[in-house]
């Protein structure tokens, strides 16, 4: 990316933070969520976390992710939802094709009914806004393990999502 837009990155993910902050999360879960927030966007700017989430469905034109957080809405939001204690705590959010720049993922925490869109500057970043007013409620949804990139996101993070949302079902 260029420095500008490493800046611009940058901010957004002091943003994000921010926002965790207001939400009115106990210390534990206020703690655990800005890491996998700071966790999620460091990953977002290396090439090899790219490949590995990405490689099946981009082959080897994962080049044309020019913003670092571009592509990643589905695979982080499900996987810091699940993380954070899943569909109890955070409303997974849904923008499809109707919007010219969809499909788009994004959370709602349940309890502080605010938005959570942990790669909204991939648009941003260009001027766009994203129209959450039109996002509709949807299942988290994860696919067969090996050809789903929500899995091999968390693998290349070392996080078990499967793990989590065993104890979420106990």
């Amino acid at each position: 990316m260029t420095p500008e837009k490493d800046k611009y990155y940058e901010k957004a993910t002091k943003q994000l933070l921010k926002t965790i902050d207001t939400m009115g999360l106990d210390k534990i879960s206020r703690l655990r969520a800005r890491n996998l927030v700071l966790l999620f966007r460091d990953s977002f700017k290396m090439p090899t976390i790219k490949y590995k989430t990405f490689e099946h469905e981009l082959g080897n034109t994962i080049g044309f992710l020019n913003y670092d957080s571009d592509g990643f809405c589905r695979v982080a939001s499900t996987n810091f939802g699940i993380m954070m204690g899943g569909a109890a705590k955070w409303q997974m959010m849904y923008i499809d094709n109707i919007w010219t720049y969809g499909p788009h993922h994004y959370l709602v925490h349940n309890q502080s009914n605010t938005i959570l869109d942990l790669t909204f500057d991939q648009y941003t970043n260009n001027n766009i806004t994203v129209p959450y007013d039109i996002g509709r409620k949807v299942p988290y949804q994860l696919n067969a393990k090996g050809q789903d990139p929500v899995f091999r996101f968390a693998d290349a993070l070392g996080i078990d999502i499967i793990q989590e949302l065993k104890k979420q079902n106990d």
